[in-house]
């Protein structure tokens, strides 16, 4: 299963991507960490069984001495429209820490604009099995 991970937290991007790993062993993981890394990667490469997209990313991968650009808040949306404009249909979950993007009306509005789009879920540090079990319940049902 080939998936790209769009995420620019690392303690979240290192404990989904050991997750994934302890539990698919077939797994092929592409990270990106920006808006516009994760933009060219989708363009480049379209030909992954799944992304993983966090919601609010910066504009640019944070390099050392840098700040990344500005952060979009809603950068997950911003690529999920991108990906409808060039028709790539790849399957999209967004994994989240906050909770206004678990927010029923904001996950009906993106269902409802984008077809690719299969839910959120939440990433509570707090609480690891349940986000590890929605992860694995949603990325089992595709």
């Amino acid at each position: 299963m080939k998936i790209l991970f769009i995420e620019d937290n690392p303690q979240k991007l290192k404990q989904v991507c050991d997750f994934l790993m302890q539990k698919y062993s077939d797994v092929n993981l592409t990270i990106r960490k920006s808006y516009n890394s994760g933009l060219r990667e989708l363009i480049k490469n379209n030909s992954y069984s799944l992304i993983l997209l966090d919601m609010s990313l910066p504009n640019y991968d944070i390099e050392p001495g840098e700040s990344g650009g500005d952060f979009e808040k809603y950068a997950g949306k911003f690529l999920l429209n991108e990906m409808y404009r060039r028709d790539i249909t790849t399957s999209v979950l967004i994994i989240t820490m906050y909770l206004n993007y678990v927010d029923e009306e904001f996950s009906s509005e993106l269902k409802d604009n984008f077809p690719n789009y299969l839910g959120v879920v939440y990433y509570n540090v707090k609480e690891p099995d349940g986000w590890k079990n929605e992860l694995k319940s949603r990325i089992d049902n595709i």
